[in-house]
């Protein structure tokens, strides 16, 4: 049957659009849905702040008026400018395995792409670095988490076959820090402390850790500003976040670090795990995904690393060391003992070197693919 390309110009239609993946997905026991609201709210344009600087269109594929395939291309004209090149982006890239749906779905998307101009494109990635980017291609039986996309292993020989080669890998650690690697990274961090006129800052509330949000934000973009894809955060992006992450944090998984002065060095931020919870809820928040998610943060055994962030500085300082000592002494205090780093860059061997001591498997891995726009 024929296949319709159709672009998404309406409420209703970018409804269908999130709605897709679930239906996709709906007998995989891996995927940690996405909830449809927060979907929702990042592709349109008048919620994120991202689209003040960010060109975007939505395209979902039919055969027989049924949903088959998604796809969505977008420009960052800051990150045009940072990397002094017309590049784009494509996301939301979702497809039953039939090369017919995805090649079709991608020619859209790039002919738009080449009529703003673009010359090479990249993805899976988002508006910007804080949303879900990169194929899974290692880890299709392990559980995905909130931060990261799950998706079916087909679509890497999809993305190969059209045209598409490696840009970037990033990978994934699952970690287990016991008592005695607790006690290990607790002495080194006193240490550090010690030596380099290190604290600890310990917020009281989640409306003193809100206070600090602008300097939390501003480390964040310093530290990451040389990272791959990634483009410096607004003010109304570093509101948007706040509102979006800091108001549900758990402060026992919070890692602030000060020097002297009391000057920000260093953050790390982390959740319990809502895997089992998206699983539960299938994309809808009512009724039962709000329970599930605040069951999530009450009780649960996995943590998730959401970002971790240091001055340049103090990187060979000991910061590293006391975030991490920070956050594995607040988990124990809730029972939990393993961790998911979520995705960090391959070569980020900054990062890297704080997993040496503990027990770890490097269990993921996701790739950005980039491809080339022919304009003759």
């Amino acid at each position: 049957m024929p296949l319709e390309i159709r672009e998404v110009k309406t409420s209703s239609e970018l409804k269908k659009f999130v709605k897709f993946y679930t239906k996709l997905y709906r007998n995989n026991s891996q995927v940690a849905f996405p909830l449809h609201l927060d979907e929702l709210k990042t592709l349109k344009r008048d919620k994120n702040p991202a689209h003040q600087f960010c060109k975007c269109n939505y395209w979902i594929a039919y055969r027989d008026n049924k949903i088959v395939g998604r796809i969505a291309a977008i420009i960052n004209t800051k990150e045009q400018e940072k990397e002094g090149e017309n590049i784009g982006r494509f996301g939301w890239f979702d497809f039953e395995d039939d090369f017919s749906i995805s090649e079709k779905l991608m020619e859209v998307a790039l002919t738009w792409l080449k009529q703003h101009s673009v010359i090479n494109v990249h993805g899976p990635m988002g508006f910007t670095d804080m949303d879900r980017q990169g194929l899974l291609i290692k880890g299709f039986d392990r559980k995905g988490t909130m931060a990261t996309i799950y998706n079916y292993r087909y679509y890497e020989k999809h993305l190969v076959r059209l045209g598409f080669e490696k840009s970037t890998d990033w990978v994934e650690y699952e970690l287990h820090p016991d008592e005695t690697v607790a006690d290990k990274i607790s002495l080194l961090a006193k240490r550090c402390k010690d030596r380099n006129e290190l604290i600890s800052l310990k917020p009281k509330s989640i409306k003193e850790l809100k206070a600090m949000a602008p300097d939390i934000f501003k480390l964040i973009n310093e530290s990451y500003k040389d990272l791959y894809g990634y483009i410096p955060l607004t003010r109304d992006q570093m509101d948007y976040y706040t509102k979006a992450y800091l108001s549900f944090v758990n402060l026992n998984l919070i890692s602030l670090v000060a020097d002297s002065d009391g000057k920000l060095v260093g953050v790390g931020i982390s959740l319990p795990s809502f895997t089992h919870a998206l699983q539960k809820a299938k994309g809808k928040l009512f009724p039962r995904g709000a329970f599930e998610m605040l069951r999530a943060l009450k009780k649960n055994k996995r943590l998730d690393l959401y970002l971790i962030a240091v001055d340049s500085q103090y990187q060979s300082k000991g910061a590293n060391a006391i975030i991490m000592s920070d956050i594995i002494n607040g988990a124990a205090k809730l029972g939990i003992h393993i961790a998911e780093s979520n995705i960090e860059l391959e070569d980020n061997k900054q990062v890297q070197s704080m997993w040496r001591f503990i027990p770890h498997e490097q269990h993921k891995r996701r790739r950005c693919y980039i491809k080339h726009i022919d304009h003759e």
